[in-house]
């Protein structure tokens, strides 16, 4: 995973023994908060890809074909779009 570790009971507490960090300025976040939070920096995230099989009408398709390459990336924008609508329209 590029060098990045996975937050594990293990590696939390690996984290809290290194001597310099200091938590006590850390604000505790509810449950509620956390589903809640966005990326600072979208440009930065990138989430893990799931390998599906969806059946998409021909004509819904071939439209985003028509824009050549990328065409399954701008199927997936689409959907997050959509997803982050409805998410915050139900907070």
């Amino acid at each position: 995973m590029n060098g990045v570790k996975t937050l594990t009971p293990e590696r939390i507490a690996e984290i809290r023994a290194f001597k310099n960090t200091n938590f006590s300025d850390c604000p505790v976040l509810t449950e509620e908060e956390l589903k809640k939070m966005r990326p600072r920096h979208p440009e930065y995230f990138r989430p893990i890809k799931k390998a599906v099989q969806i059946r998409l009408d021909a004509d819904v398709l071939a439209w985003f074909k028509g824009y050549g390459k990328g065409y399954q990336s701008r199927i997936n924008a689409a959907l997050r779009e959509i997803m982050l609508q409805t998410t915050q329209t139900h907070e």
